[in-house]
């Protein structure tokens, strides 16, 4: 069956919204007149109509009406459509694949003929294609000789990714990937989805390899990141068959040195069928860029490096600014940890000019317009590097938005999930629903056999499910186990226009029963972590001046670690100087609009923590987070073993938040006794535990939610 352009996006609006969509909206986005989108309905509402599926048109708008099991089946049929043109954005997407992958110049002509339009039309798209085109890359238009694309081959490579994951995204991906999808897909589907980017059985070859790492390294990698690596790494082993090589790859850090990089070259010597030693350094150098920026991290792994470190604090800097600008608190923790998670391979990419594909921009820009402009505005005026696009904003916005979203709804809903990849995935989907969704308070995983039961038991309004249910009689929402940003969104917009609120609540008696002997022990034992931490931490505290005037940076450290000996008379000074400073390491940075610089170091020579302050009698100048000079006449060390429970990172991390965007605590430092600036931290971490205690008590008391 064909289906006109125009038609194709009319029904990709109305797959993707769960509300009424306007008809002038419509219009608009496609630079018709409404009356063309009044006349395509009819073609629309004919191809819907084999799938039981029908149009309700009301006041200007028009919504898709049928069960969410019928929109499914609709969603995959959608998927194979056959059409008899372009779009234009369509046509600039061949376009630009087009020049991606030859060398030579391409005549006006010739794409003229191949798309079926005139040689306007073709000048016409490439206009269109410089506009969206990074100001680094240009269509470079020479009379006689055709047009052709100028960039360096790593620009070239980051838009073939994108141009990848845009007619490819994700969930389409791991769908491709399941064994039992394979005869799904037919190879003309798959060949146009590609577009001829990557050979369909190289695609294979690339992921069978990832998918053996990561078999051999389980919980390195999410799935988004590792369907990632596939697509980088196939692209990267395509361009060197077609004998494109990145030579030299430029980094502000030496990655030579990093795990990652031996792997990246052991990677593309089994693919690549080579030795080790002939895959070249600029080629190894570019694929533990990816590697690295793939690795997951929370809250709770800070702590390892420098740039972890700086993270957190660029994290706090921003939540602290957007709370001003708001007027009102927000859910810290929950923030930090999204955003700690998000904003480490986002300044990686910054750093190096890689860019990314956000399937949501236009929603995000249109659902969260104010949000969107200030966090731009906030992220722009803390962060000193490269100027961040649109795409990793839009990413940092729904984190907030989220949170909001949390605080302004008051409504309570329930909710089934339905998984048949194992506990661990299950609990990860409803772990990742909780963080996402936090309207669903009241969220169960069940079998595929408990599940007619448990409906006709209790009521419940929403149910997510990863395997296709078939022919039932209620509505669900199929999703992909890793749970997609577009389909959080869907759930998201779905509970925000339910009408009714799920407030039935267990009693206490009954809350308490359910906790059993282990649990208990395991709770109370994490207290005992807790408290054990930050008992060692104020026994080993310790606010100081440095009376001595010392010359570099690295005679200042080692002044500081000799008085360490005062608390631990076993402690090596020189190995922990070499730690913090030696062999070109460099585990300190100044915070800024502060004087403060900070230290920090986790070493198997360490066997307790230790948090100590230091005043300097004359100032000095360390390296601030955005690469400038920072004059600093205060020192923070924050030390901590090499194999160290999560609890006591976590404890640190708190420690080294407080100095941010903190002017009680610089005014302290500045003009208080040493007494009392004791006083201070042993207040701050007595209430760190404090609250600890109540959160963790919360979530006692709701654990009858998630079985």
């Amino acid at each position: 069956m064909y289906l006109s352009a125009r038609a194709r996006l009319i029904l990709e609006q109305l797959l993707i919204s769960q509300l009424p969509v306007s008809i002038k909206k419509v219009s608009e986005e496609l630079n018709v007149s409404e009356r063309t989108i009044r006349r395509d309905m009819k073609e629309v509402e004919d191809t819907l109509l084999a799938y039981d599926l029908k149009i309700k048109k009301e006041q200007g708008k028009i919504i898709l009406i049928g069960t969410e099991k019928e929109k499914q089946n609709f969603r995959w049929y959608f998927m194979d459509l056959s059409y008899n043109e372009y779009s234009p954005e369509e046509r600039q997407q061949k376009i630009l694949k087009a020049l991606l992958k030859e060398d030579g110049g391409l005549k006006l002509v010739g794409l003229a003929n191949d798309l079926n339009v005139t040689v306007s039309t073709i000048s016409n798209d490439l206009t269109k294609l410089e506009e969206w085109l990074p100001d680094s890359v240009q269509v470079e238009r020479r009379r006689g000789l055709g047009v052709f694309l100028k960039g360096s081959e790593t620009q070239k490579r980051n838009l073939m990714s994108e141009v990848f994951t845009q007619q490819f995204p994700n969930y389409q991906l791991l769908k491709f990937f399941q064994e039992k999808s394979r005869s799904e897909l037919t190879s003309e589907w798959m060949e146009d989805r590609l577009l001829n980017l990557v050979d369909e059985s190289l695609l294979w070859k690339v992921e069978g390899k990832i998918r053996e790492w990561r078999e051999e390294n389980p919980n390195v990698v999410s799935d988004e990141a590792y369907l990632n690596l596939v697509v980088h790494i196939a692209i990267v082993v395509e361009r060197i068959l077609e004998g494109h090589f990145v030579q030299a790859y430029r980094s502000d850090e030496s990655l030579e040195d990093y795990p990652e990089f031996q792997l990246a070259k052991q990677l593309l010597a089994e693919i690549l069928e080579m030795e080790e030693e002939a895959v070249p350094d600029g080629e190894a150098t570019y694929v533990t860029l990816y590697l690295r920026g793939a690795k997951p991290r929370t809250a709770d792994e800070q702590f390892i490096e420098n740039e972890d470190m700086q993270v957190v604090i660029l994290a706090n800097k921003i939540i602290n600014q957007v709370e001003k600008e708001l007027g009102q608190n927000l859910p810290k923790d929950q923030l930090l940890k999204g955003l700690v998670s998000h904003l480490k391979p986002t300044l990686r990419r910054l750093k190096q000019g890689m860019r990314i594909y956000n399937p949501l921009l236009e929603s995000i820009k249109n659902d969260y317009s104010e949000l969107f402009t200030m966090i731009r505005r906030i992220f722009d005026q803390i962060y000193k590097g490269a100027i961040a696009p649109d795409e990793e904003i839009g990413y940092l916005v729904l984190h907030f938005g989220s949170v909001i979203l949390q605080l302004e709804s008051e409504n309570e809903f329930s909710g089934l999930v339905v998984c048949a990849s194992g506990i661990g995935t299950s609990r990860m989907l409803v772990t990742r629903l909780h963080q996402r969704v936090p309207q669903l308070k009241h969220l169960n995983t069940v079998s595929l056999f408990e599940l007619p039961r448990t409906i006709a038991e209790k009521k419940v309004d929403i149910i997510i499910s990863t395997i296709d249910l078939g022919n039932v009689d209620f509505e669900y929402f199929l999703v992909s186990p890793i749970l997609t940003e577009q389909e959080l969104a869907q759930i998201e917009m779905f509970l925000r226009n339910k009408g009714t609120t799920y407030q039935k609540r267990i009693p206490k008696e009954e809350q308490k029963s359910q906790l059993t002997l282990l649990e208990a022990s395991n709770y109370l034992e994490e207290q005992q972590i807790y408290s054990g931490v930050v008992l060692s931490i104020l026994k080993n505290f310790k606010y100081g001046k440095l009376a001595e005037q010392v010359g570099t940076i690295e005679d200042v450290i080692r002044a500081i670690c000799t008085q360490l000996l005062e608390k631990d008379p076993e402690i090596e000074v020189e190995i922990l100087v070499n730690a913090l400073y030696g062999e070109g390491k460099w585990s300190g940075f100044g915070i800024p609009d502060t004087k403060i610089g900070m230290f920090h170091a986790r070493d198997e020579s360490i066997k307790q923590p230790f948090f100590q302050l230091f005043s300097l009698e004359q100032p000095i100048l360390i390296k601030s987070m955005d690469d400038s000079k920072l004059l600093v006449d205060k020192l923070v060390l924050l030390l901590a073993p090499e194999k160290f429970s999560q609890q006591g990172l976590e404890v640190l991390s708190f420690i080294s938040a407080n100095f941010v965007d903190n002017e009680e605590l610089c005014h302290l430092l500045e003009y208080s006794s040493v007494d009392e600036v004791s006083s201070y931290f042993v207040e701050q971490l007595l209430h760190y535990l404090d609250d600890r205690r109540k959160k963790d008590d919360c979530v006692k008391e709701r654990r009858y939610c998630v079985e």
